[in-house]
């Protein structure tokens, strides 16, 4: 049931101000250690800047960046377009790699398993991080707010506030996903469903909003530190005043001894590394102005939200620069021809300057189980790397819309191993500088989640770029 924001706030104290991010930002650097931010899709970057992404998790690529005390990274997994099986191969391999990295080096890190802020995606990769990294006796912190997203937590209910109202999550299209549906929004019944009744709501510890604004950080701390081992915390926040403070609560623990594992969404990492706010990029830092071809934006998002920016956005193009991926045909034999035909299209457009947009035709088709919609997604995204390895010709920038759509067009398309968030042309849609390895060097890619921004979010980006 939905409820007025302005409703709850009346019944909080006010929020603490105090610059608490610039004192996580000593603490962090304090604890002298990486940290490595484990993502279950491209997306997780979207609140940071000046930060590596790295797509490979071999040993030597982590003891680099251990040896060269790279502070934050993030490895970009794709496990939510996964099997849970083969999510859980992959968190065990990169936690097997991390732990002789760390070995190797002798440094110390924290592991963050980032995922989505509507609770979508494979929380048993939770487990499989602790159970490989011997860290049972950890606490679990569970903090899916992000607030570029509109996404809060309040009373340990989980809510996405549209307007003045806070609608929760259970009640969005969001928990009605065909591979990772739910039923509860009160984030302790939600880990209880989750975790198959192993964890029992009734054993999760929460901070409320009202406590972190009413305690101080020395308080919260303690309160942290007495928790039994393996207890999950729940940390409620409605804006980054709350987070800044308790995520203090949370470093001065680990500074004294306590272990942690995380589970967040977005706004966790530049609050518990003390990243302070940077100004959305411009058009002109991110377009080289003196490259005439035109961009291509590619729609492989199927959530409703992606729909609606995607058929708003249809009307800033000419007819001949639109281009609908015919799904029915590319699950078929014979897609091959298809796609070259697109590809050529594509191709000539851009070279004679126009920006294109292709999207993928708007009928969801679905299989039997979990594990044939996954197999039809992969079929999917495997038609659009076909694309962007297919083009000759260099755009001015690539748009990609959605998470899956954006790490397989990333990695397998544009054949990206390292690159850099460069910052956010809006708020929760990152920038990416792809890496000299790259189909085409120094590219602008600009990664948009789906379930972010308001109706007219793409058209306004595409127009900026335009």
């Amino acid at each position: 049931m939905s409820v007025l924001l302005s409703d709850i706030s009346k019944q909080l104290p006010l929020e603490d101000t105090s610059n608490y991010r610039h004192l996580n930002k000593m603490l962090f650097k304090d604890l002298n250690r990486t940290c490595v931010v484990v993502d279950d899709d491209p997306t997780g970057n979207q609140t940071v800047y000046d930060i590596p992404l790295l797509t490979t998790w071999d040993l030597e690529t982590l003891t680099h960046e251990f040896k060269n005390e790279t502070p934050i990274f993030f490895l970009l997994t794709n496990s939510r377009s996964l099997s849970q099986k083969k999510s859980s191969e992959i968190y065990e391999q990169i936690s097997r790699n991390i732990i002789k990295a760390s070995e190797l080096t002798n440094r110390e890190f924290t592991m963050v398993s980032r995922s989505d802020s509507t609770l979508r995606g494979h929380f048993s990769e939770v487990n499989v991080i602790k159970n490989t990294i011997k860290l049972n006796d950890a606490i679990t912190v569970f903090l899916p707010v992000m607030f570029e997203g509109n996404r809060v937590t309040v009373n340990d209910v989980h809510y996405i506030a549209d307007g003045d109202y806070l609608v929760p999550v259970n009640e969005t299209p969001f928990s009605q996903d065909h591979t990772f549906s739910y039923s509860k929004a009160d984030l302790k019944e939600w880990i209880q469903e989750k975790t198959d009744g192993q964890v029992k709501a009734s054993d999760v510890f929460s901070l409320s909003v009202e406590t972190i604004r009413s305690k101080n950080e020395a308080w919260l701390c303690e309160q942290i530190k007495t928790l039994r081992a393996d207890t999950f915390c729940i940390l409620n926040a409605l804006n980054y005043h709350d987070l800044d403070k308790v995520v203090q609560a949370l470093l001065l623990a680990e500074k004294s001894g306590k272990k942690f594992v995380y589970r967040t969404s977005s706004s966790f990492v530049p609050s518990y590394i003390g990243l302070e706010p940077k100004p959305l990029l411009t058009s002109e830092k991110i377009i080289d102005s003196g490259r005439q071809t035109g961009g291509i934006t590619i729609v492989g998002s199927y959530v409703p939200k992606s729909s609606q920016q995607l058929n708003c956005a249809l009307k800033h193009y000419d007819e001949s620069n639109i281009i609908e991926v015919n799904v029915d045909t590319i699950l078929k034999a014979g897609a091959d021809l298809y796609l070259a035909s697109v590809i050529s299209k594509v191709d000539k457009n851009i070279a004679n300057g126009h920006d294109v947009i292709i999207y993928t035709s708007r009928k969801l088709i679905t299989g039997a189980n979990a594990n044939s919609n996954i197999d039809i997604a992969s079929k999917v995204s495997y038609a659009l790397v076909t694309l962007i390895k297919g083009i000759s010709v260099r755009p001015k920038y690539v748009l990609a819309k959605g998470g899956i759509t954006s790490h397989d067009l990333a990695i397998k398309g544009l054949g990206m191993k390292r690159s850099k968030v460069l910052g956010q042309i809006e708020s929760g849609i990152p920038v990416w500088e792809m890496g000299e390895e790259t189909k085409f060097p120094k590219l602008r890619y600009i990664v948009f989640p789906g379930n972010v921004g308001s109706e007219k979010s793409l058209l306004t980006i595409i127009q900026k770029l335009s």
